[in-house]
C-alpha cells in the first residue's frame, strides 16, 4: 500500500525564482496599449496578488471602473504574455539559492506531491520556471489565469490535486510563499503555510502575518523536511 501523499504548493515569484524585468514590462505595456493608461504597478501593493487582481486594483485608481477594466480583461492577458514571452528572451530568470536542491530531494519521494501557487497567468508562470530550470519539477498547479482572488487559488490546486494525482481529500497541504498574502490564502484553505523571507518581507513580517513556519531561505533543506514530517516545532501552533 503506497504512503498517503503530502501536497507541497509553492509560490513563484521571489520563492522560487528571481527576476522581474519582463513580467514589470508585460503590465506596463497593457495599461498602456489596452487601457490607454501610462502608470505602473508600484502604485499599489502589489505582493502577493494575483496578475488579474493587480490589473484591476491598479486601474481602479487611476479611475477606470471595474466593469471597464473586466471587459478588457481576456485582451489583456494576452498581451501581457506575448509581451513577456518577448521581454523574457533578454533576462536571466534563475533559481533562488537551495531551490533546485529542495525541489529535487521533494521530488524522489513517493509520499510528496508538488505543485504551485501563483499568481503569475499561467503561460508566464511555466516560462519563468523554464528559463529558471525549475520547470521539470511540476505537472501542475494554479495560477493567476484561474482565478482574480489568490486564496481561491490554493483550494483550487487542492481539488486539481483530488481530481488528477489521487490526493486524499483530508491530506496535509503545505504552502510556501514569500508574503503575507501567501500565508492568508493558504490559512483560508486549511493548508500549513511556510514564510520564506527571500521576497520583500522579513520573517518577523511574515510570523505576524500568521505563518506556521518561517525560514529564511530553501537552502533549510533539513528543517523544510522535518516541517513536513511533521518532527519540527510550530512557530504558531495556535493558528492551525
Amino acid at each position: 500500500m503506497s504512503p498517503e501523499k503530502k501536497l507541497v504548493l509553492f509560490d513563484i515569484d521571489k520563492t522560487l525564482t528571481y527576476g522581474v524585468k519582463s513580467h514589470r514590462a508585460a503590465f506596463h505595456g497593457a495599461f498602456e496599449k489596452i487601457y490607454g493608461v501610462k502608470t505602473t504597478v508600484d502604485i499599489i501593493d502589489h505582493g502577493g496578488m494575483t496578475d488579474q487582481q493587480i490589473v484591476i486594483e491598479v486601474l481602479k485608481k487611476k479611475g477606470l471602473s471595474e466593469k471597464q477594466i473586466k471587459a478588457k480583461l481576456p485582451e489583456c492577458r494576452n498581451f501581457m504574455i506575448e509581451k513577456f514571452k518577448q521581454a523574457a528572451k533578454r533576462e536571466k530568470i534563475y533559481a533562488i539559492a537551495g531551490a533546485k536542491e529542495l525541489l529535487e530531494e521533494l521530488k524522489k519521494r513517493e509520499d510528496v506531491l508538488l505543485g504551485l501557487v501563483t499568481g503569475n497567468l499561467e503561460p508566464i508562470g511555466w516560462e519563468k520556471l523554464r528559463k529558471a530550470g525549475l520547470a521539470h519539477y511540476f505537472s501542475f498547479g494554479a495560477f493567476g489565469s484561474d482565478a482574480i482572488e489568490r486564496s481561491d487559488l490554493v483550494k483550487i490546486a487542492i481539488r486539481r490535486a483530488q481530481k488528477n494525482y489521487g490526493f486524499a481529500k483530508k491530506g496535509k497541504v503545505f504552502l510556501f510563499g514569500d508574503t503575507p498574502r501567501d500565508v492568508e490564502a493558504g490559512k483560508k484553505a486549511n493548508a500549513i503555510t511556510i514564510g520564506v523571507a527571500t521576497g520583500n518581507f522579513s520573517s518577523e513580517v511574515l510570523k505576524k502575518a500568521g505563518a506556521d513556519f518561517v525560514v529564511e531561505n530553501l537552502s533549510e533543506k533539513e528543517k523544510i523536511l522535518e516541517i513536513i514530517y511533521g518532527g519540527y516545532k510550530k512557530q504558531n501552533p495556535q493558528k492551525i
